[in-house]
């Protein structure tokens, strides 16, 4: 079997269920995986399919169908997001892929139900971008801030966001430093409270939000949500799904298709000297109450992880590792997203 096969086979074991749960169908993936074949025709082939879904979603916009138009723009991002996400040969080719992920997205959004908007966060010398969704119903709400992974952005979260939407709970999915189109602002960094913060203070008005917060963080998401938790004033809760205490003490241990994505995440210029100042050691203990869970099964970031994450927190904490889950758990959704939503939920209303 040749490389390109076998990096193919690779992405497809670690990254297929994350692939379905983010609302492509299963048939779907494994029939654009098919055609793709080799590693070196994955980005074509999911591109291809991207832009089948946006024609479909400019016919129904053109018919008057704007339910349907956004769930197709929404999907065609989907399909061109995975495209690049663990694609490094071509940067050029990733970064015009993920470019036209973001100009669907932003089509997508005001057709979704209920709609995204768009929040531009002024950050450094630029600005921080994020899609704020309302649920319906009278407000205010309180405000669910999700932090996503290393290789995920926030066009990647609608099906994850209706979890919240349903129990009333607002969402901000974020992109923050070297993520998605906060790459303009660098690497990703250990540090991700100025980046937290500045998002909190452009939607710090909004008559439609009561001013309670909540952290979700997805895998490298988890860790920077452990690490940005202690500087929230008022934190309602703070959830961190497969993340990790202390990257470098398992870098070594990281399947090879994940380091690529470190390399192109943190850097190449020492990328594992990088990859070791993404621990919590020596940072201030979580106090607001916390939620870790995390796949027993995971291959990237160890289960031990959980436990010592869970140890780093000094207020009420809860740790549940699930037997059969893999990274983030996408193979068992149906258990691990409803019991965070609620977690959140009962925080937010006191049930504590």
């Amino acid at each position: 079997m040749s490389e390109q096969e076998n990096r193919l086979l690779s992405v497809v074991e670690h990254w297929l269920p994350r692939i379905e749960v983010a609302g492509i169908p299963s048939a779907t993936a494994r029939a654009v995986i098919d055609r793709a074949g080799t590693w070196d025709n994955w980005l074509s082939a999911w591109a291809a399919e991207g832009e089948h879904h946006a024609r479909i979603a400019q016919q129904a916009l053109a018919a008057g169908h704007r339910v349907t138009a956004g769930e197709a723009f929404a999907r065609a991002a989907l399909f061109h997001h995975f495209g690049q996400f663990m694609a490094f040969d071509d940067l050029g080719a990733k970064a015009a892929i993920a470019a036209r992920k973001v100009a669907l997205f932003r089509q997508a959004a005001p057709l979704m139900d209920p709609p995204g908007e768009l929040i531009q966060a002024p950050f450094e010398s630029g600005v921080l971008h994020a899609v704020l969704r309302l649920p319906l119903g009278p407000g205010p709400h309180p405000l669910a801030i999700i932090i996503p992974g290393s290789d995920s952005t926030k066009e990647e979260f609608p099906a994850f966001e209706r979890h919240f939407l349903a129990r009333g709970i607002a969402t901000l999915s974020m992109d923050g430093p070297g993520q998605g189109e906060g790459r303009e602002h660098g690497d990703l960094r250990p540090d991700f409270t100025p980046a937290c913060q500045a998002i909190i203070a452009a939607i710090a008005n909004r008559p439609e939000l009561n001013g309670q917060h909540g952290l979700v963080g997805m895998a490298f998401g988890g860790n920077l949500a452990l690490r940005v938790a202690p500087a929230i004033e008022g934190l309602a809760g703070v959830i961190s799904i497969n993340g990790f205490y202390d990257l470098g003490s398992f870098w070594d241990a990281l399947p090879q298709v994940y380091r690529d994505n470190m390399r192109f995440s943190l850097g190449a210029d020492d990328t594992a000297g990088r990859a070791r100042g993404f621990t919590l050691a020596g940072s201030a203990p979580v106090t607001a109450p916390a939620l870790i869970l995390h796949g027993g099964k995971d291959k990237i970031f160890p289960p031990v992880e959980a436990q010592k994450s869970a140890d780093h927190c000094q207020g009420p904490v809860e740790l549940h590792v699930f037997p059969d889950g893999n990274h983030v758990c996408n193979n068992i959704p149906w258990l691990y997203r409803p019991m965070l939503a609620d977690w959140l939920a009962d925080r937010f209303a006191g049930q504590v």
